[in-house]
């Protein structure tokens, strides 16, 4: 039988790390996956000012804090990708690969998934484009906006988003 932890987290975005830190801090045996350069999705944010402690920072910034708090904690990333996940009883198997973990309670944190994206969208991001009605909608304030959305929060989206736009398709 392998190691077994406490508690097995999958996801490296702001959500997984903030378990990972606080599971650690009541000094559970944790385990975490994902990837050592966090999430994609915030290295693409060009501005972020909703993060309580962290105004007008870049989401390359955050990152790079996430990851000092990460090392100031001894809190590793394990780059693996888990394929399934077993009830074994009074713990889980979580399959990456040939290699199997086992753990007392899984924290899912694996965030988003978005579509391929459009022509030009990449090119844009950050410069109109954005994900994040929260963090961007302050930024096109009276302005004219589009928003195309692919899942139900898009409309809850979009209410917020116009409120602040002067028009919104």
């Amino acid at each position: 039988m392998g190691e077994r932890y406490d508690i097995a987290i999958v996801g490296s975005g702001p959500a997984g790390l903030s378990a990972a830190i606080n599971a650690k801090i009541r000094n559970k045996k944790i385990i975490l996956f994902g990837y050592k350069d966090l999430s994609n999705k915030l290295t693409k944010a060009p501005k972020i000012n909703n993060y309580l402690g962290f105004y007008d920072i870049s989401g390359e910034a955050l990152k790079e804090r996430f990851q000092e708090h990460l090392l100031s904690m001894d809190i590793e990333i394990t780059e693996e990708r888990i394929n399934n996940v077993y009830a074994m009883g009074d713990y889980y198997a979580l399959m990456a690969n040939e290699k199997i973990y086992e753990a007392k309670t899984i924290i899912l944190a694996t965030g988003m998934e978005y579509t391929k994206p459009l022509k030009g969208e990449l090119e844009l991001l950050g410069k109109g484009v954005g994900y994040c009605a929260t963090c961007d909608a302050p930024l096109f304030r009276g302005k004219v906006v589009t928003i195309i959305g692919y899942n139900k929060e898009a409309e809850q989206e979009a209410n917020y988003v116009s409120e602040l736009a002067g028009k919104l398709y």
